[in-house]
């Protein structure tokens, strides 16, 4: 049960942070809250494109995780599945550590707690 529902908190978790991305793409003036910052505004088109990525990225890595809830039919055997589970729980403490050690106290309180959280869950759905 417990690992149903983490895996159902990274399905909202990394829709919402694809749709974050997409919002930036589409110019929304939150350049405060992502990459580092440093930015504030509307980002500029390097970091738009690089919100179309990470938006491809988040709503795959979400597909993943709809798989495992049934939603989607699975592309992957269960070892292969384990291997995908491990390798996104690096990706989430990665993101953890970079969305926590930002200067930008905006991006950090919008992110810090949220990414914590998605590692946690991740570390759950692999084990």
């Amino acid at each position: 049960m417990l690992d149903a529902f983490a895996t159902g908190f990274l399905v909202f978790a990394y829709v919402a942070t694809a749709l974050f991305q997409i919002a930036i793409v589409l110019g929304a003036p939150l350049g405060e809250y992502a990459y580092g910052g440093q930015n504030p505004g509307v980002l500029k088109l390097p970091f738009r494109i690089a919100s179309v990525f990470s938006a491809l990225v988040m709503f795959a890595v979400a597909g993943h995780y709809l798989a495992q809830l049934g939603v989607f039919t699975p592309l992957l055997d269960p070892a292969g599945n384990s291997i995908a589970n491990w390798g996104f729980a690096v990706f989430a403490g990665l993101s953890a550590i970079a969305n926590n050690i930002t200067r930008s106290q905006k991006e950090k309180r919008l992110w810090g707690g949220t990414t914590i959280a998605m590692l946690l869950a991740a570390v759950i759905v692999a084990v």
